[in-house]
């Protein structure tokens, strides 16, 4: 059974005669997608129009396609052992390498990655470290001109659509980022880099309500240090007001009283704050650790 290729997508057909000239060669001047696949193979059939799809997306990608069946010294030669094994190349080079069916959010990824290292590509990892350290700092302008720049350069970016959302909510503009959410596709929605975002936007509407008290909770806590409930209340007014720190460690100091209170609730929304976050922020790796000690000393 042939792959049908998408009409307005850079896809060709590898053998062994063009496999220099089409993949090595061309990956000089665009990155080049190798999806090894044979007939009989069950998984093959569902990536292959999927990356059709996603390459047809990108003008600066190419889908070569291999039949191991047909052409078994090229998938020798890159020691492929099973299908679907799918390549990145670029200037002349493996990137990345996948093999076994993976779901979208992880495919579209993969070819960013792939078009991001394609010769002539706009590099935005500069603009994307300022926004995170601006994310870092609380400075939501700051953040937001990075990231928006950055986007404006490779509208397609996750990480880029991420970091703005997350601006945004660092902001203040918690319904603005609301409506980006909801206008984005679902297969942009589930890749792995929107995690933070979306977690960021439903911390922020659920803390909302609670900003501005946290001089009023501290006090309530400061009264009655055993009070769990307005130690969780405390923690997301001082998430809502910006201190995140300060709002990770009182649920730190509530797992330490009782770990197991209403179902282990400090424990469920310290996570929720990681997510939110990031996993690079450096205090949330000073709370992982502190977590790490509370739980398993």
């Amino acid at each position: 059974m042939e792959i049908v290729a998408a009409p307005t997508a850079d896809i060709i057909d590898i053998t062994p005669q063009n496999f220099m000239s089409e993949v090595i060669e061309t990956s000089r001047t665009k990155g080049v997608i190798v999806q090894f696949w044979a007939p009989w193979c069950g998984p093959c059939k569902q990536l292959g129009p999927l990356l059709e799809t996603i390459v047809a997306e990108k003008p600066g990608l190419r889908l070569a396609r291999v039949n191991i069946d047909d052409n078994p010294e090229i998938a020798a030669q890159l020691r492929v052992q099973s299908v679907p094994t799918v390549y990145g190349i670029a200037d002349g080079r493996p990137v990345d390498a996948f093999t076994g069916a993976q779901p979208e959010s992880a495919i579209r990824q993969f070819i960013e990655k792939v078009a991001a290292a394609a010769p002539g590509a706009p590099d935005i990892s500069g603009l994307l470290e300022a926004g995170r350290i601006a994310l870092d700092d609380n400075d939501g302008a700051a953040a937001l001109a990075a990231f928006q720049e950055a986007l404006a350069t490779i509208p397609e970016s996750g990480d880029a659509m991420s970091g703005f959302v997350r601006a945004l909510v660092t902001s203040g503009e918690c319904e603005q980022a609301r409506e980006i959410l909801d206008s984005l596709e679902e297969d942009f929605l589930t890749r792995p880099e929107m995690r933070e975002a979306i977690a960021a936007v439903e911390i922020a509407e659920q803390v909302g309500a609670h900003s501005g008290e946290a001089a009023s909770l501290q006090a309530i806590v400061e009264a009655d240090p055993d009070n769990l409930q307005a130690r969780q209340d405390l923690a997301l007014a001082l998430f809502a007001d910006g201190n995140g720190r300060e709002a990770m460690d009182v649920l730190l100091a509530s797992l330490q009283r009782d770990p197991n209170w209403n179902e282990g609730a400090a424990k469920t929304q310290l996570l929720a704050f990681f997510e939110a976050l990031g996993a690079p922020h450096p205090d949330v790796i000073k709370a992982r650790r502190k977590l790490s000690t509370y739980l398993f000393s």
